[in-house]
């Protein structure tokens, strides 16, 4: 599935977003070097398809560059629930805990896959990083 994510963005001639409170989600990105907000997305809302996206990160007057990840992280042990999470990039000082905070979605960069580790997932993040700062440049 493709997320339809471009298409929206033209169509409604702004980002396709999402909004809600930033939760305590399981803490590994902030032990990865990735801390990411995860969003309790209200029940009627149109979340893309799961996948890694680069957009934007809004809460109260700021809004930085975002790395967007849906899905259920398939590459760690144990069965979670589907999560919306954005890393605002090259930020790792944020408490955004029950703040309302906004995603918009601006490219989809990749499917979620099941990587053979965390290195290679590494890599990867780095990766679907640098190419969200050149989207959101």
């Amino acid at each position: 599935m493709s997320g339809g994510v471009e298409l929206a963005r033209e169509l409604l001639t702004r980002p396709h977003q999402i909004t809600g409170p930033v939760i305590h989600g399981e803490k590994r990105g902030r032990t990865i070097g990735y801390p990411t907000a995860n969003v309790d997305v209200f029940p009627n809302a149109t979340i893309p398809t799961d996948g890694v996206y680069a957009g934007w990160l809004t809460v109260g007057e700021q809004r930085w560059p975002a790395a967007i990840s849906i899905g259920t992280n398939p590459t760690f042990e144990g069965v979670r629930a589907r999560q919306v999470e954005a890393y605002a990039l090259d930020r790792n000082d944020l408490d955004l805990y029950g703040q309302e905070a906004i995603i918009e979605f601006g490219w989809r960069l990749r499917d979620t896959i099941k990587f053979d580790g965390l290195d290679p997932l590494l890599v990867q993040m780095k990766k679907d990083c640098d190419r969200t700062r050149e989207l959101t440049a």
